[in-house]
């Protein structure tokens, strides 16, 4: 159970306390690289958050319900492929292994910084203007 605990723990990232001692120039151990995986995937995240806010700000009532919907399908998108492209084992994540979380944080930090590119050219184009490239 404690074992359990701690990788879910880890899997949704540092605490305040933690990240603080944490110096990600030279983590020494799997533990900090977790925690740095973690950091690193939460400026990404904030990032989109901002492009999404900025995107959903430019739309209509219809693309904004579109956009929380293709957001949503992202998420979910962006987890399963994670899970796939890491072999993480959502039935028994004890498995997983101390390495799964920074992994983990790895994978969704990289489908984010796409997904910030995706958004970016919507704010350029928005829905319906087919004269801007894809």
């Amino acid at each position: 159970m404690l074992r359990s605990a701690l990788l879910a723990a880890l899997l949704l990232g540092p605490t305040a306390g933690l990240a603080a001692e944490v110096d990600c120039s030279t983590s020494a151990n799997q533990m900090d690289a977790n925690i740095c995986a973690g950091q690193e995937f939460d400026r990404v995240d904030a990032e989109l958050n901002r492009r999404y806010a900025t995107l959903r700000g430019k739309l209509d009532e219809n693309g904004r319900r579109n956009l929380v919907a293709a957001e949503r399908a992202w998420i979910a998108f962006r987890d399963l492929e994670c899970n796939l492209r890491t072999g993480f084992n959502t039935l028994t994540p004890d498995e997983n292994g101390t390495i799964a979380p920074m992994l983990m944080g790895q994978c969704k930090t990289a489908l984010t910084r796409r997904r910030i590119q995706d958004l970016a050219a919507q704010i350029k184009c928005p829905g319906g203007d087919l004269s801007c490239p894809p």
